[in-house]
This record gives structure tokens, C-alpha cells and sequence, in this order.
């Protein structure tokens, strides 16, 4: 009896242990199947701090590239800054120098130097440019108004004269009015001089073709077909006939 109790004691012992260490390998493979799943739901420090220092290596990366461009486009910036500097200095000073040019330089038509035939000499004043000085007379030459005329101090005929002053920018003497009649008169001091009036058929015109207006004819008493300016007669009426193929002084006139 005593055996019987030992022997069902015994094997509730054993059914317990079978009981027990079924539950250990469930508890087992639970674990096992828990631990499997998170490491993926968890994944390791390692993970995160791969990934991390892995977008810090490539911002870093982009960084130094947009500095590097960066650095590239202010460069760009600089030298096209300094090329335009350049540039508006070379305009200052290229102005500057036409301006300059414009105070002492020439008139559009450069009149050459008008020279005495039988001295040699020239009677105008040149600037450093080879040029006459502009809005003012030579010397040797008087002003009235915007005009120049130069009594001449030897003779020549009509032709010569005009070729003499055209040659030099300028032409025989037109009196175009009263005030210019006057000046003239008063300036040549009893000297006969050839003025830029001559007879085309049978008008009397100017060298610059413009036909005869206001008059100051002194008689008819002398015929040709080229008009002199005779100083020593009254200023209304000095005006002579003369052959263009005479001698005598001419005063020319010059546009300022």
C-alpha cells in the first residue's frame, strides 16, 4: 500500500516536472519569438547613429560646395566691379580731354595760316595744335562782329585776290550793310582795295553769289566789271569800276 502511494507520488512528481518544463519551452520560444521582433521594431543605437553621422558627412559635403560657388560668384563679382571702375575712369578722362580739346583746340574748318607773298611771313597767330585760336582774330587782322578782314599791305588783280583769301579759308570782303561799309571805310586809310564784287553779265554780285542790295557806287566815271572800295572818298559813295586785270590791295573777311 505504501508502495502504491510512493509509486502515484512519484509520478505526479514526474508529470509535474513534464508540466514544468513545458512551460519553460514555451516561455522559451515566447521569448525567442519576442526578441525577434524587436530588434526590428528597436533597432540598435548603432542604426541611428550610422544614419546620423551618415546625413551630417553629406550635409557637410553640400556645404563646402555651395561656400566653394559661393566664393566663386563674389570673385566674379569683383573683378567685373573693378573692370567697370576701369571703364568710368577711362570715360572721365577721355571726356576731360575733349573737353579741354573743345577750349583750345580748332574750328571744325581749320583756316590755314595766311601768308604775305612778297615777306614770307605768316600774319596769324597758331596754338600748339596747328590750329588758329577759336572766336578770336589773328594778329594782324581786326574784328567787327563775327567777322575778321585783313587789309592786305601788297597788291594783286581781283583773281589773285580772291584765290589769295579762298585759298586761305576765307574770300574777298562782302559789305553787307551800312555798319560793315563804315568799318571798312574807316580801316583803309585812303588805299584803294579790291572787295568781293564783281559783274556777271550784267548783275552785280557777291563771291558768295548773293546779288548786289544796298549800294555805294561813287559815278560812272570808271567802267570794268570788278569792284574796289576807295577809302579816301566819302563813305556813301566809294565804291569804283575797276579791270579785274588791275593791281591793287584786297582785304579779305573770315567767318568766326
Amino acid at each position: 500500500m505504501e508502495m502504491q502511494k510512493v509509486a502515484a507520488k512519484e509520478e505526479k512528481c514526474e508529470e509535474g516536472q513534464e508540466s514544468y518544463e513545458s512551460m519553460l519551452e514555451a516561455k522559451s520560444k515566447e521569448e525567442s519569438h519576442r526578441t525577434h521582433y524587436s530588434e526590428l521594431e528597436k533597432p540598435s543605437e548603432d542604426v541611428y547613429t550610422e544614419a546620423f553621422f551618415g546625413a551630417k558627412t553629406k550635409t557637410q559635403g553640400e556645404d563646402k560646395r555651395s561656400q566653394a560657388a559661393m566664393k566663386r560668384y563674389r570673385i566674379g563679382c569683383l573683378i567685373l566691379t573693378l573692370v567697370c571702375l576701369v571703364l568710368l575712369l577711362f570715360v572721365i578722362v577721355l571726356v576731360v580731354k575733349l573737353v579741354q580739346a573743345g577750349s583750345t583746340g580748332c574750328p571744325e574748318n581749320p583756316v590755314p595760316g595766311l601768308y604775305n607773298m612778297n615777306l614770307s611771313k605768316t600774319i596769324r597767330t597758331q596754338n600748339p595744335h596747328g590750329c588758329y585760336c577759336c572766336h578770336k582774330c589773328p594778329t594782324g587782322w581786326v574784328r567787327l562782329d563775327q567777322s575778321c578782314f585783313y587789309l592786305s599791305t601788297f597788291r594783286l588783280s581781283w583773281e589773285q585776290s580772291q584765290k589769295t583769301c579762298s585759298a586761305e579759308g576765307s574770300s574777298l570782303a562782302v559789305v553787307s550793310s551800312n555798319k560793315i561799309q563804315n568799318f571798312l571805310t574807316q580801316q583803309a586809310k585812303d588805299i584803294k582795295y579790291w572787295i568781293g564784287l564783281r559783274r556777271i553779265g550784267s548783275t552785280w554780285t557777291w563771291v558768295n553769289n548773293n546779288v548786289v542790295g544796298q549800294s555805294y557806287w561813287r559815278d560812272n566815271s570808271t567802267h570794268g566789271d570788278c569792284g574796289i572800295l576807295s577809302s579816301g572818298d566819302q563813305t556813301k559813295n566809294n565804291w569804283m569800276k575797276y579791270s579785274c586785270r588791275a593791281y591793287t590791295y584786297y582785304i579779305c573777311q573770315l567767318q568766326l
